[in-house]
This record gives structure tokens, sequence and C-alpha cells, in this order.
């Protein structure tokens, strides 16, 4: 009987261990299985959190990207008006030397030379006039080109910024130099002897020469700030 006693307390001792043992061993691996979903579920929120991250930092290059383009079309335009502007004012002043003065010259010359003092009054008015509408279309261009350039400062750099005053003083001379020699050929000391001219029409090939290249500079300092940006 005591021994039966015995066996059976033996038995109950190894369940009971085995039982605080299985116990013991289930908390672990609920605690481990916690431990397991606190992970997991960290981890899905450094995922979002660095989706998120990521996500703002593709629609920020995005938007970075099209700022750029943006900017960068609308400096070409701006520089592409200009040399526009330049160009027209170039022609204009060619167009008015070559095409316009001289027919304007020779029919004074024609009218003046007739024996009759209403004809010579009426051809000196007709010439003072079409001299007067050549000078107010060349001051005209350089007005626009002027307004151009000053609208290019706001976005120029300090080295473009140079070169358009460089530029601006040479076409300014370039101007007064044009206008002198309009006045000139307007006068009877040009009629008698044409060679008075050469003094300015030489100034004037220098300062054109002078002009071209100030143009050529910008044109190359633009083209750098367009690849900066």
């Amino acid at each position: 009987m005591e021994y039966i006693i015995g066996l059976i307390t033996f038995l109950f001792g190894i369940a009971a261990g085995y039982l605080a043992a299985y116990g013991k061993e289930k908390g672990k691996n609920r605690a481990l299985k916690e431990d397991i979903a606190n992970l997991e579920e960290q981890k899905q929120q450094v995922q979002i959190k660095y989706t998120k991250e990521i996500e703002e930092l593709k629609k920020d290059n995005v938007l970075n990207i099209e700022l750029r383009k943006h900017k960068y079309e609308e400096k070409k335009n701006q520089f592409a008006k200009f040399f526009t502007l330049l160009d027209a004012f170039h022609s204009k002043s060619n167009e008015i030397f070559i095409e316009r003065f001289g027919p304007i010259y020779s029919k004074f010359i024609e009218n003046y030379l007739v024996d009759d003092e209403s004809n010579q009054n009426e051809a000196i008015a007709d010439f003072n006039q079409g001299m007067m509408a050549l000078l107010n279309e060349l001051n005209q261009e350089h007005l626009k080109l002027t307004t151009e350039t000053n609208s290019i400062r706001l976005i120029s750099s300090s080295v473009l910024d140079e070169l358009l005053d460089k530029l601006t003083a040479n076409v300014g001379e370039a101007t007064n130099t044009a206008q002198e020699m309009l006045k000139m050929m307007a006068s009877p000391e040009f009629s008698a002897d044409q060679r008075i001219l050469s003094p300015l029409q030489t100034k004037a090939e220098e300062q054109g020469r002078e002009v071209i290249s100030i143009r050529d500079n910008i044109r190359k300092q633009m083209k750098v700030e367009l690849d900066q940006i």
C-alpha cells in the first residue's frame, strides 16, 4: 500500500513538474510570439514611414524637375527674344542706310536741282521729313532693344549684367554715329564732297565690330547660364 501511495506521489510529482515546465515554456512561446508580433508591427510601421518618405522625395524631385524645366524654358525664351530684337535693330540700321536713305536722297537732289525756289523748298521739306522718319524708326528699334535688355537684367548673373552694360553703351554710341552720318549726308557739304563721311564710316565700322564681339560673348554666357539651371 505504501508502495502504491509512493508511486502515485512520484507520478503526481512528475506530472506537476511537467505541467510547470509546460506552462513556463508555453509562457515563453506566448512572449516570443508577442515579441515577434511587435517586431512585425514595428517593421510595418518602418516600411510605411520610409515608403511615405520615398514618395515625398519622388514628388519633390518631380516638382523640382518641372520647376527647373519651366525656369529653363522661360529664361531661354527671354534670351531668344533679346537676340531677336538685337538682330532686328541691326537689320533696321542696315535697311535705313542701304535701302531707305538712297531713294530719299536721290529724290531730294532731283527736285532741288530744279531752278525753282518753290520746288527747292519743297524738296528740302520732303527730305527733312524723310530723314526724321528714318531717325525715328532707328530710335524706336533702339528703345525696344533697351527695354528688353533691362528685362534680361532681372534674371542675369553679374557676369552677364556686365556684358549687357557694355552692349548698351556700344549700341548707344553706334546709334549716335548713325544719326551723325544721316545728318551729314543731308548737309550741303556732303553733296559737294562725299569723302567727308569717311571718318564717320570708319568709326561706325569699328563700333559694329565691337558690338558683334560683345554679342557673341553674351550668347556664350547665356548658354552657360542655361546649362546651370
